[in-house]
């Protein structure tokens, strides 16, 4: 052990000595209280002397970047000191991490030039990339529409009722030049991986628009025109984004609702199929009500039966379809349920649904196939 003293005081300077001195056994000499009394001093402020005017250093015992010795201004610093052996110094450490958020901007940087060069034009905007882009505005976007807020800010289902389709949102909004990433995006959003490359959770990230805000209030007021709306309800394009909203509310639903139970299935193609059978006929409010019972019943077939958790879960999809059989078989009238507390109605959602259909919700409360019977019928404006 090596002792600085880093003080011409003469007092401090054998305080810090008789604080630090050893016997032959690497033990301290004298107690604190010891030193108080020899020194006449209160006990109290001996640490205190002595992490102002003295550290010790062994030369074995450094940081591994740049072979710099650890400093100890404490007894119980000091008899830790194995720990940190082979670790790395606070100056380096914060150099190293000043390194990792300049490489993460760098590809934040790229990323952004990527999507840049080509300004999307209003003109030419595409029916999803429209719908896309107003439930961003309406979901994540600050109040002047200067920058889009991380997704991961807000709660699930903010933006639509899956948290994959979400990235899917995000993805197709910068593939088509709308969205630029935002250099200031958390460094978190950034994950560099061995190969020099690196991974951005589209999620965490921030965005800017690509258009400025006049051609943001143009792009809404042109979006909201009558005419415009009349026209995209009678799009096929947006007939299948109602579709596929009604799916995802419903397999949404049905994950909740298994949870609960503590029965963990993930959806498929089957899953899928059956639920668009439901939809045909019935809205995601009924529908949920068929969830809730094959949810219900799985739950108590895996209590009362010598099953493994999965192989109850597997029974949910035929339950649901053998209600649809019989609601239809039977004519049923299929009682509606509300809204689950934890399944808001998303932006996406509000978008086709109130915006674009004009009723608030309907596409939970009723059957596609009644919208648009109903849309059919009314006069074009």
């Amino acid at each position: 052990m090596q002792l600085e003293i880093l003080t011409n005081d003469q007092q401090y300077t054998s305080i810090c000595e008789d604080y630090w001195q050893q016997d032959e056994d690497g033990k301290f000499v004298l107690k604190v209280q010891e030193i108080a009394v020899k020194h006449k001093i209160q006990a109290r402020i001996i640490s205190q002397y002595v992490k102002q005017h003295a550290y010790v250093w062994s030369a074995s015992i450094c940081c591994r970047y740049c072979e710099e010795p650890y400093r100890f201004s404490s007894r119980a610093q000091y008899q830790e000191r194995n720990r940190y052996a082979g670790s790395i110094c606070q100056k380096c450490s914060e150099a190293a991490r000043k390194n990792i958020v300049a490489q993460k901007r760098n590809f934040l940087l790229q990323f952004r030039q990527a999507t840049a060069n080509n300004k999307p034009d209003l003109a030419t905007f595409d029916l999803k990339s429209s719908i896309y882009l107003l439930t961003i505005i309406h979901a994540l976007s600050n109040e002047d529409f200067s920058a889009i807020n991380p997704l991961s800010d807000y709660p699930d289902y903010t933006l639509s009722p899956d948290p994959i389709f979400d990235r899917c949102i995000l993805q197709h909004l910068i593939d088509k030049h709308l969205l630029l990433i935002n250099l200031d995006s958390s460094p978190e959003a950034v994950e560099l991986n061995v190969d020099d490359t690196a991974t951005i959770n589209l999620a965490m990230s921030s965005f800017d628009f690509a258009l400025d805000r006049q051609e943001i209030y143009k792009f809404i007021d042109g979006f909201l025109d009558i005419e415009a709306l009349q026209n995209i309800r009678h799009s096929p394009e947006f007939i299948e984004l109602c579709k596929l909203i009604q799916l995802q509310e419903c397999i949404a639903f049905l994950i909740v609702k298994l949870e609960e139970h503590q029965l963990y299935f993930s959806p498929g193609e089957k899953t899928q199929n059956t639920i668009r059978q439901c939809l045909e006929s019935f809205s995601v409010a009924q529908i949920y009500n068929f969830i809730w019972r094959a949810t219900r019943d799985a739950a108590a077939y895996y209590m009362r039966s010598n099953v493994s958790k999965k192989q109850a879960a597997n029974t949910v999809v035929r339950s649901i379809s053998r209600s649809l059989e019989q609601a239809l078989a039977y004519d049923w009238d299929v009682k509606a349920f509300s809204r689950n507390y934890d399944l808001p109605q998303s932006s996406l959602s509000y978008v086709i649904f109130n915006i674009i259909l004009g009723k608030d919700d309907c596409g939970f409360k009723q059957p596609l196939h009644e919208l648009l019977q109903e849309n059919d019928s009314q006069p074009d404006s």
